[in-house]
């Protein structure tokens, strides 16, 4: 199978899992915003961005540098997972330590300590699924993955839906999220023995040498990346109280079930981009350029779209109490654009062994979040946080785009030669949006076939990505 034709069944399977892990998220996220109410879904989601935060520090990047390693060469597949494996649970007790400690020293009321630490057990297990879910990757076997996302999206699912059906408090809701990551878990593991090797933990002193010191600079980037993804609820938290962080994950969290679709592409995309790095510089510039194209195809109208039904999307799903999220999500959803490029150029510079440049960036990235937050949060809230998102992930766009220029892989003039392409179907489908009045699913009916028509019409998708999409589906043997 070609690296084309493996990265398109990869993406569809992944593809697969994402569009039921998003139903399962969306109907979750509904049940729970609506029966905890802003200041329940505040704790809740403070404790998820809290806990957040720590879960890097139970990888260290370890999980990226083992898909990108075992990638390259399959038979390093048992040497990874057995020392890693090992790693990581030394990684585990730091982390529950250090959570511990700053739960205490915010002195929480006791039923957010609750809430936090079992959170934090969920992320423990999490994060050792994602090992699993390296290897994975590693051999392009996205099935597995595919089947453990929808294990767990499930079970999160059914004991959310049982702890309410059965009246049950916050803690309730939170011991959903640990048993269906520990169920994962297993499943993973068990694939993973089953599949490719037999997990055992081993210690190799130079090996842990070498892992730790090639995948810090992907952890240290996890790190400042999930500050800036996950600082603003914390410091709401602090600064403002639970029901802001409630008003503020209201869009939040529909941003992240947006952000899936795109992080699929980019799970599947990653290996294969490694991979040509070694064998065809000419076919990963290739993949970049083009990819770069898609993610504005993609990301420009969700972002046009949700800015005009804003509100009746906040209404829909939330209910009138958190219609104040309704700005919120209006400036929030811009921020897409600029993750779906950043995501795409972070992909680039990892594959080819500049991770430690993406390190920088995204480290520039986190503190010039964590300023805007400050200055802007005190007066202006969770509107601030917004804006604090949004233009951090705009000025980490100047700097990866920058950077990119310098490299072979550079887009150059190609987008801008087909960004008039991109921008007028998005304009027609605004026009669409301003003058024409029907329910909220018949216009987002309505205005995807107008601009899909108009993509075609205007060649955005032109005959190269045509050829690539038949090549992918094994209509071209070429």
């Amino acid at each position: 199978m070609s690296v084309a034709r493996k990265i398109a069944r990869n993406t569809a399977l992944l593809m697969i899992a994402s569009l039921f892990t998003n139903i399962m998220a969306f109907v979750w996220t509904l049940y729970t915003a609506r029966y905890l109410g802003t200041v329940g879904f505040g704790i809740l989601s403070a404790a998820l961005a809290l806990t957040g935060i720590f879960s890097v520090l139970a990888d260290l990047g370890l999980s990226t540098y083992a898909t990108r390693e075992v990638a390259r060469d399959n038979e390093k597949t048992s040497k990874f997972l057995g020392n890693i494996a090992l790693i990581k649970c030394f990684l585990a007790l730091i982390t529950v330590s250090l959570l511990y400690i700053t739960v205490l020293f915010k002195e929480y009321p006791p039923q957010s300590v609750s809430v936090i630490m079992i959170i934090g057990g969920y992320m423990l297990f999490t994060s050792f699924t994602a090992l699993f879910n390296a290897i994975f990757q590693g051999h392009q076997k996205m099935e597995y993955q595919t089947i453990g996302n929808i294990i767990n999206s499930s079970l999160l699912l059914f004991g959310i839906l049982l702890a309410i059906y059965l009246q049950g408090d916050i803690i309730s809701i939170s011991l959903a999220y640990l048993m269906a990551s520990i169920i994962t878990l297993i499943y993973s593991a068990g694939v993973t023995s089953w599949k490719f090797t037999r997990p055992s933990l081993e210690y190799d002193r130079k090996f842990w040498k070498k892992s730790i010191t090639q995948a810090l600079p992907f952890g240290i980037t996890g790190i400042f990346t999930t500050i800036y993804f996950w600082i603003d609820s914390v410091m709401l938290s602090f600064m403002q109280g639970d029901a802001a962080v409630g008003l503020y994950n209201a869009p939040y969290k529909l941003l992240f079930v947006m952000l899936s679709f795109y992080s699929v592409y980019m799970l599947a995309l990653f290996p294969a981009m490694a991979q040509f790095y070694k064998g065809s510089s000419e076919s990963l510039k290739l993949t970049y350029t083009r990819s770069y194209k898609y993610m504005l195809i993609l990301s420009l109208p969700i972002a046009v779209g949700t800015t005009m039904l804003a509100q009746e999307i906040i209404l829909l799903i939330y209910g009138a109490e958190y219609l104040p999220a309704v700005a919120a999500l209006q400036i929030l959803i811009w921020s897409i654009v600029f993750m779906f490029v950043n995501g795409l150029s972070s992909n680039l510079l990892g594959s080819i062994d500049k991770q430690l440049t993406v390190t920088k960036i995204t480290g520039i990235g986190a503190l010039v979040n964590i300023g805007i937050n400050l200055a802007i949060i005190p007066i202006l809230s969770f509107y601030g946080a917004s804006i604090a998102t949004v233009f951090t992930e705009f000025f980490i766009m100047i700097l990866f785009t920058r950077v990119v220029s310098k490299t072979e892989f550079s887009v150059g003039s190609t987008i801008f030669s087909d960004l008039w392409r991109i921008l007028i179907p998005n304009l027609i489908m605004l026009g669409v949006l301003v003058y024409l009045e029907v329910s909220l699913l018949v216009m987002i009916l309505i205005c995807s076939v107008v601009y899909v028509a108009s993509i075609l019409i205007t060649k955005a998708i032109d005959e190269q990505d045509i050829s690539i999409i038949k090549s992918l589906i094994g209509k071209n043997k070429s």
